[in-house]
């Protein structure tokens, strides 16, 4: 009989021709959890996605023996960050293992595995472009031997093989969604910003669901890189869009963007007032306490919030803009909250930029 060695060697060489044969991001994604499953003798393995600009884990793909709950494709299976808070609070997270009778674990994870009438579960990081991008996870059952440390320097390599995969695949859907994805930090872009507050607004016309925008500045950007270098001042910017992706994550229907610079937001639809302040409070929270820099101007706005009905996406954009700005020039840590006053600010800008505009066409007419 051959050594657990050479069965382990064989098992990698298997993923790695595997992943070669195929292209797509899907196929990479499905013969990845085959694979793994196989190599690690388990009776279910899960592939998910970490999607920083929601804050969130996605499954992709379940493979195996299933609970009656589960998909193998599921289109809406998301966790928290509590409920995976090695993956976001770690920069570089190991691989671990987990027991459905350990007492010292996680609660809800031991629960969610006797749920699923799995006893141990082994879960490894997978990193694509120096970052986390998601988790591989496998689990026995009562009648396996459960996994053991010794376990977890083969489920990484597993992990790393499967990154591997990821970067040669020809995946058009990854690519198409990299258009919407701020490259230096994984948060959504602008554009993808814009795209998302029409679809909002548009909600909210129809359904008066509210809409609400965070908008935050870094304060003293400029003097890490003119002192430590920009490498510096973009290791900054990746730490707040972390913090950022874990505010989003706290309820659903938000999105974490990098809306150009040093300046970030997070789109919220669905929520109460008093719940986008408090993300907003975290938010600034957090910040303060990231070095080098003097925390963040925080501004924030709402379709139901103190200024009144708020009926289209720029007003509701220039009017956390204006709110940040005050925090900025006031140097206040804490957040600013858009009112009346400063609705009354957007509307006198949208006053004088209209009367610029009239001016401006006059003179090309020749008037």
């Amino acid at each position: 009989m051959a050594d657990q060695a050479s069965v382990r060697l064989r098992a990698l060489t298997d993923l790695a021709r595997a992943l070669a044969r195929v292209h797509g991001f899907g196929q990479v994604i499905t013969v990845a959890a085959e694979e793994s499953r196989k190599a690690l003798d388990a009776r279910v393995v899960s592939l998910s996605e970490y999607v920083r600009a929601t804050g969130q884990l996605r499954v992709l793909i379940n493979h195996g023996d299933l609970a009656p709950f589960e998909e193998r494709f599921p289109e809406e299976e998301w966790y928290a960050p509590s409920d995976f808070p090695r993956i976001v609070s770690e920069e570089y997270p190991r691989p671990w293992t987990l027991r459905s009778d350990d007492a010292d674990a996680d609660p809800r994870r031991t629960a969610s595995l006797r749920s699923r009438r799995r006893h141990s579960a082994l879960i490894s990081p997978i990193f694509f472009a120096g970052q986390v991008w998601g988790e591989l996870y496998a689990a026995r059952a009562a009648d396996q031997e459960p996994y053991t440390d010794a376990d977890l320097d083969f489920a990484g390599t597993l992990a790393a093989l499967v990154s591997a995969g990821l970067a040669q695949a020809d995946r058009q859907e990854y690519l198409e969604r990299l258009a919407y994805t701020d490259e230096l930090t994984g948060l959504a872009n602008r554009r993808a910003i814009e795209v998302g507050l029409d679809e909002a607004m548009e909600l909210h016309r129809l359904t008066d669901l509210p809409v609400a925008l965070i908008i935050c500045d870094v304060n003293g950007l400029k003097r890490v890189n003119d002192t430590s270098g920009h490498d510096s001042g973009d290791a900054v910017l990746e730490q707040l869009a972390g913090h950022l992706s874990s505010v989003a994550g706290k309820v659903n229907g938000a999105l974490a963007a990098r809306i150009g610079g040093d300046e970030f937001c997070v789109l919220v639809v669905g929520q109460p007032w008093g719940t986008v302040t408090q993300l907003a409070e975290d938010l600034a929270a957090r910040a303060a306490k990231l070095e080098d820099i003097d925390g963040a101007a925080v501004g924030y706005a709402a379709t139901d919030g103190p200024t009144g009905a708020v009926a289209d996406r720029d007003t509701l954009f220039r009017l956390a803009d204006a709110a940040q700005y005050e925090a900025k020039r006031e140097g206040i840590q804490r957040p600013v909250a858009a009112t009346a006053r400063h609705l009354l600010q957007v509307d006198e800008a949208a006053a004088d930029g209209s009367a610029a505009s009239r001016d401006r066409r006059r003179i090309r007419r020749g008037r």
